[in-house]
Formats: structure tokens, C-alpha cells, sequence
């Protein structure tokens, strides 16, 4: 009899192994535990693995699990870190075009709401993590903006760790609304930062809208004209960067005469003259924004400290483009792109112009150049102002726990440098020269290698470093609209979507460790 229980103990404990191993890879691999019930998935699971007949809701059980245990495990590396996080928001929706199509199974939910952990880790490598990946079903309606914030920071215990949110540029994301939410973390957290969370705006989101500003004046009937003379594909909604080089195409081919030199146009029907300057204005406005995009985006991640010589070269372009324009439809359109520009650039003036003087190829030359102009003169845009936050900043670093460390001592002993006395870090670092200039520069690496010589502000630096200015990177920086959550998550329950969304990369980060 004892020998039949613990026969029967044995096949309960493998079949949960089974079950769990399936739930790993349906994670890593991000595929709908709903597969299991496609014929042909049966069939492979039945020659592969005949005992156990696998069940979905076994497998989401294994996957609610395995979120539980690297939620705990997420807890206890935030509490040992040092660092100051970044938590973004970013409102996802499926929209009605083709992909829908594409979705296997019913569409259970439409959108969903990914709150994101960005930080640099202890080896000085820029890290992200999904903390939540809701629906906004049982989310008040007087709660929707700060309720996935509140929920990610109580479920992470990191009030903390917090010092700075990254918002959509949208209307319902202002000071105002956040207000409760940052009060409610100021009475729970403390940190180095004043205020105690810092606001701030995606720049992709700004490309977005700046180019759709433009986009929005086109009829369909006239992309479908444009479509069929220069010959590209579906009308429908696509990356920006596409739009513009096809726009680019019909007016290169316009300069050449090109609809006029062949016959083979003579049928199609082609824009008016109005409707030119429209297709003009577009390309030569949006042809600004591509050139910073494909410098911020197109290469490896762009750390905070290149956003705003690059930004300032977009208004400078701007600005050159609105001094050079030769029609009222021109001007108008520059005009409405510079007013949402800088009301975005002096949202994000002060911890861009931080970002920028902490990197040694600018520190503070570029950040003197630009207050210089005759064209700046908002109260915060000015050196002075940026030193002072810059050296508060670094008082109450050197003040903390976290960098009353033997290092630091140890340190300043071994350089045999009256410098503890005579001037701080941050003085010295502003007063070295400039650091000759290298497109291929790594700000990370830089303070890395330099952390023993700069023990203090190399911690200003990397929690400065680890603020994302966007949430989107590469070509998801392009998207015309919001972006579409995956596939597989859509025909989902809302807690087993949000557990295979958050466990991926803490799960392979256990493995690694595990290994």
C-alpha cells in the first residue's frame, strides 16, 4: 500500500514538472497556453511526453506560480539595489487593422497597459523590466492614470526606489492628475531627487504627434493618388518613416517632371498644387525630425545625455526651415510643430541639460552655446539654473547612506589629493577639460571606468543615465499610432497575460543564475 502512494506522490510531483516545463517555454516563448488545444500540438505532446496529457489549466496555474516566485525574487534584488528607478506608462492598443486578422482565437481584450521598470544595474547595463501588463476592466475610472503606478509600486515594495515617471504626451498626463500618486510616494519614499518624482514626456510620443500634426491634413483619396503614381504598398497605417521616404518618392519624381515625361501616368489621377505644398511641407518638416530620429533611435540605445544636443538641432532646423519659407501654409504648419516642440522642450529642459552636462564631451560648453542664443530666454534655461539643481543634487548624494562607503575614504586616501577639502567631485570633473569628441562614446562605460576616481557623482551619473527620454527604441520609435500588444496576449485571461508578460526576463535571469 505504501509502496502505491508513493508511486502515486511520484506521478502528481512529475506531471507538475511537466506542466511547469511546459509553462517555462510557453513564457520564453511567448505563445498562448490556448495552443494546447490545436490538434497538432496534442498530437506532438503525445509522442513527446504520453503519460501526461497536457491541460491549459494546468499550465496557467504553473504560470501564475512561476509569476509569484519571480515577483519575490524581483522584490528582493530592488531591495538590495542602490539605484533610483524609472517606471513608464505606455497604453497599448490592438488596433482594426490586418493584425487583428491575424490574432488566433477571440480578441478577449483590445488594449492593454505596460508599466515598465528602467534602471542601470550594478555592472552599469541599462535594464528594463515589465512590472505590470493590465487592462483597464476593473480599473475606476477616477483611478485610471495613477492606478497601475500605485499597483506596481506597493506589489515591488519600491516606494524607495522611484524617482522619476515617463508619461505618454497626452492631456490626461499632467502634474495635476499625478498629483495624489506623488504625494501619496513622497509620504512612503525618500530619495536624492527634488521634487521627490520627477515628470517627464516620451520623445518618440512627441516625433509621433509632430508628424501626425502634418499627416492629418492628407485626405485618404490623396495617400490612394500618391499610392498608385509612385507605386507603394498597403494604405493603411504603417511606420512614419515609411510614409515620408514614399512622400519623397512622388516629389523627387514631380521634380524630374517624371508624370509628365511618361505616358504611363497620363490615366492616374495626381495631386493639385495645393495639394503639393501639402506633400512638400510634410517631407521637408518631417524630413527634420527623421535625421534626429535616425540618430537616436537607428543605432544602440541612446543613453539621456545625447537628447539634447540633438534636440536642440531640431529646433535649430525648425527654425531655419520657418525663416526660409516661402507660403503661408509652410509657415503655419512649422509654426504649430515649433509650439508643441517647445512646450516639450521646456518640460524636459532641466534633465536633459543635466543628462548633457554629465556627459565629458559636452559638461557644460554645449549647455553655455545654446543659453548663448538671442532666441532662449525661458527663466529655466540657463546655465545657472542647471548648476544649482545639478550641485544640490550631488550635496544630497554625498550626504546619503548609500555612498558613505569605505571606497570613498579609501579612495581619496590612496589618490593623496587634498580634494575632500579643497572642492567637491563635481567640481573637479567641470574643471578637466573637455573630453576630445567621439560619436561612438558610451556614457556608461565612461562613468564605469571613472567610478573609482568619482565615487559620488558616478551614482548621479548612472541614476541620471538610466532615466529613458522614450520608451520606444529602434524602429518602434516610427510607429504611426499607439502600439499593438502582442498577439498572443489578446486572446488571454487578464492575469495569466499579465504574469507571462512580467516573468519573462526575470525567469531567464534565474536560469542564468541557476546555470
Amino acid at each position: 500500500m505504501r509502496k502505491k502512494l508513493k508511486s502515486e506522490h511520484s506521478m502528481v510531483d512529475e506531471e507538475k514538472e511537466a506542466h511547469n516545463a511546459m509553462a517555462k517555454w510557453f513564457i520564453a516563448s511567448e505563445v498562448n497556453p490556448n495552443t494546447i488545444k490545436t490538434p497538432s500540438f496534442a498530437k506532438l505532446m503525445s509522442f513527446m511526453e504520453p503519460k501526461f496529457p497536457p491541460s491549459v489549466s494546468k499550465v496557467e496555474n504553473e504560470v501564475l506560480e512561476i509569476y509569484e516566485e519571480c515577483k519575490d525574487k524581483a522584490k528582493n534584488y530592488f531591495k538590495g539595489f542602490e539605484g533610483q528607478l524609472t517606471l513608464s506608462y505606455e497604453w497599448m492598443v490592438l488596433g482594426n487593422g490586418w493584425a487583428r486578422k491575424y490574432v488566433k482565437g477571440p480578441v478577449l481584450h483590445d488594449d492593454f497597459v505596460c508599466l515598465t521598470a528602467h534602471f542601470v544595474d550594478d555592472n552599469w547595463k541599462m535594464k528594463k523590466r515589465i512590472l505590470g501588463y493590465t487592462t483597464d476592466e476593473d480599473i475606476p475610472m477616477e483611478d485610471f492614470y495613477v492606478y497601475s503606478f500605485r499597483n506596481a509600486v506597493q506589489d515591488f515594495e519600491i516606494e524607495n526606489k522611484v524617482s522619476t515617471l515617463l508619461l505618454p504626451n497626452s492631456e490626461g498626463f499632467d502634474e495635476e492628475t499625478l498629483d495624489p500618486f506623488m504625494k501619496w510616494m513622497e509620504e512612503r519614499g525618500n530619495n536624492q531627487f527634488n521634487p521627490r518624482v520627477l515628470l517627464l514626456y516620451c520623445c518618440s510620443d512627441l516625433f509621433r504627434l509632430m508628424v501626425d500634426d502634418l499627416l492629418s491634413e492628407f485626405s485618404w483619396s490623396l495617400l490612394e493618388d500618391l499610392r498608385m503614381l509612385v507605386g507603394w504598398g498597403r494604405c493603411s497605417s504603417t511606420n512614419w518613416n515609411v510614409t515620408l521616404s514614399n512622400l519623397q518618392r512622388a516629389v523627387d519624381m514631380k521634380a524630374e517632371d517624371a508624370f509628365s515625361k511618361d505616358e504611363i501616368y497620363d490615366d492616374y489621377d495626381k495631386p493639385s498644387d495645393e495639394d503639393w505644398i501639402k506633400i512638400e511641407t510634410f517631407c521637408k518638416l518631417t524630413g527634420c525630425i527623421y535625421k534626429v530620429t535616425k540618430e537616436l533611435f537607428e543605432g544602440e540605445y541612446s543613453t539621456s545625455n545625447v537628447f539634447f544636443h540633438l534636440l536642440a538641432e531640431l529646433r535649430v532646423m525648425l527654425n531655419q526651415e520657418l525663416a526660409s519659407a516661402d507660403n503661408d501654409y509652410f509657415i503655419d504648419k512649422a509654426k504649430q510643430m515649433l509650439e508643441r516642440f517647445d512646450k516639450y522642450w521646456n518640460d524636459m529642459f532641466l534633465v536633459l541639460a543635466i543628462a548633457s552636462v554629465l556627459d565629458p564631451r559636452f559638461k557644460t560648453k554645449y549647455l553655455e552655446f545654446y543659453c548663448s542664443k538671442k532666441d532662449v530666454n525661458a527663466e529655466g534655461s540657463k546655465p545657472e539654473t542647471v548648476l544649482d539643481y545639478l550641485r544640490n543634487l550631488y550635496a544630497r548624494y554625498a550626504a546619503s547612506d548609500i555612498c558613505q562607503k569605505p571606497i570613498c575614504a579609501e579612495y581619496l586616501k590612496f589618490e593623496g589629493t587634498p580634494r575632500e577639502q579643497q572642492e567637491s567631485e563635481l567640481d573637479s570633473y567641470l574643471k578637466e577639460a573637455v573630453m576630445e569628441w567621439n560619436k561612438d562614446f558610451k556614457a556608461l562605460e565612461w562613468w564605469r571606468e571613472e567610478s573609482q576616481k568619482y565615487p559620488i557623482l558616478s551614482r548621479v551619473a548612472r541614476d541620471i543615465l538610466s532615466i529613458p527620454i522614450s520608451r520606444a527604441t529602434s524602429y518602434d520609435a516610427y510607429v504611426a499610432d499607439k502600439r499593438e500588444p502582442p498577439e498572443f496576449v489578446v486572446s488571454m485571461k487578464p492575469k495569466v497575460a499579465n504574469a507571462m508578460m512580467c516573468s519573462k526576463k526575470w525567469l531567464r535571469l534565474c536560469d542564468q543564475r541557476q546555470n
